[in-house]
């Protein structure tokens, strides 16, 4: 079963956590210049979007700096992203307030929030961001969650 995508969705940026983080925007992979930049984007797809303080940022893409530094890592990480957002016509995507940082959902699909979502298990096989340590929590969560899908349709399954 295909899913119809619709001139609103076809403006969505598209978001693969699944086998490894990337980017897409109308077919197209979005280049990253900077690591800790693409890192911070993919902090904020891992935590669903919700807001993220500065100090909770600085301590997942720390890298054992003191406090100070993490902080100011951050900050030029998030001016990296920005500017290479931007550069795609994708700045609004990311939002910062005063201390934490958030995404716009409603210009993102995402292959981890739609499994959650929509229970299918289609994309799904096994591996979550492995490029980042700090989403192996994710990942034991996904597994459960794939496992009692799939028990759900053997369920179904036998049932009709």
């Amino acid at each position: 079963m295909y899913r119809k995508i619709s001139l609103v969705d076809a403006e969505k940026v598209y978001i693969k956590t699944f086998g490894g983080f990337d980017l897409y925007y109308r077919g197209k992979e979005i280049d990253f210049s900077n690591a800790k930049a693409k890192e911070l984007l993919a902090v904020l797809v891992d935590q669903g979007g919700r807001e993220i303080s500065l100090h909770e940022m600085a301590q997942i893409l720390s890298d054992g700096e003191d406090d100070e530094t993490a902080t100011q890592a951050v900050h030029v990480a998030w001016f990296r992203l920005k500017k290479t957002l931007v550069s795609y016509g994708l700045g609004d995507i990311v939002r910062k307030g005063r201390g934490f940082y958030a995404l716009n959902r409603r210009r993102i699909r995402c292959d981890c929030w739609e499994m959650l979502e929509e229970n299918e298990d289609r994309y799904f096989m096994g591996e979550y961001m492995p490029e980042y340590s700090w989403a192996e929590v994710t990942l034991s969560y996904l597994l459960q969650k794939f496992e009692e899908i799939k028990t759900r349709k053997i369920r179904e399954a036998q049932n009709e």
